[in-house]
């Protein structure tokens, strides 16, 4: 068994940062329901039972990808820890930043690596809009139309006629712009400048209002 070691184990210190090529390793990395079980060993040890209660998974599971995450070179034994007669493997990731190249990607499409990577942040921003909407309901309506799209009918939340607009509790646009390439480009780099002057005065120790902000631009295909 890939975890089966002895009580002397070498020192060993993890990088901060790393590029997998491994394709056995970039396998694993790819897929959200495989690497979640890199999460207890990432920043800090972890043995089998406290990684496996981290998890909520059997220790059966776990031992088994404590085993396959060894095999790959995605964690390391770091120390035994003696406890009566057991001996308790601590483990620790190789890195505690690891880094895949896109080109190795071994998904259907790019849309599904989109979706890897954005889905919990979707899933906190609908949950926190949602109460927004809640908030704002008795001012708010729902405006449907038919734009002849094939996508079927346009749907927007707009203020009620007649009564004050509410606070921007929360900002999302959609829109199709037709621009030129200066000023796509232009567009693009003021998006990033506001991004940064406010990433810049985030803290989180001094400061009280959580805030989650996402920028979208892209290019969309002429076909």
């Amino acid at each position: 068994m890939s975890n089966d070691h002895t009580d002397d184990v070498p020192e060993w210190t993890p990088a901060a940062d790393l590029e997998i090529t491994d394709p056995a390793a970039v396998e694993i990395l790819w897929h959200l329901e495989k690497r979640v079980h890199l999460k207890p060993f990432f920043g800090q040890s972890a043995d089998l039972a406290s990684a496996a209660e981290q998890l909520h998974v059997s220790k059966t599971a776990m031992s088994y990808w404590i085993g396959r995450l060894v095999d790959v070179g995605l964690i390391r034994l770091v120390r035994v820890e003696k406890r009566g007669r057991h001996r308790v493997r601590h483990y620790r990731c190789v890195a505690d930043r690891l880094r895949v190249s896109l080109k190795e990607a071994p998904l259907a499409s790019y849309e599904g690596v989109l979706d890897d990577f954005t889905q919990r942040w979707q899933a906190q921003a609908r949950a926190a809009m949602a109460r927004s909407l809640a908030k704002q309901a008795p001012d708010l309506e729902l405006c449907i139309a038919n734009t002849g799209e094939a996508a079927g009918l346009f749907t927007t939340i707009l203020p009620r006629p007649g009564r004050p607009a509410p606070p921007d509790d929360f900002i999302q646009y959609w829109a199709r712009l037709w621009l030129t390439d200066d000023e796509t480009r232009q567009l693009a780099s003021e998006l990033n400048a506001l991004y940064d002057r406010y990433a810049a005065l985030s803290d989180k120790t001094r400061k009280t209002v959580p805030t989650l902000m996402q920028l979208t631009h892209v290019r969309e295909s002429q076909r």
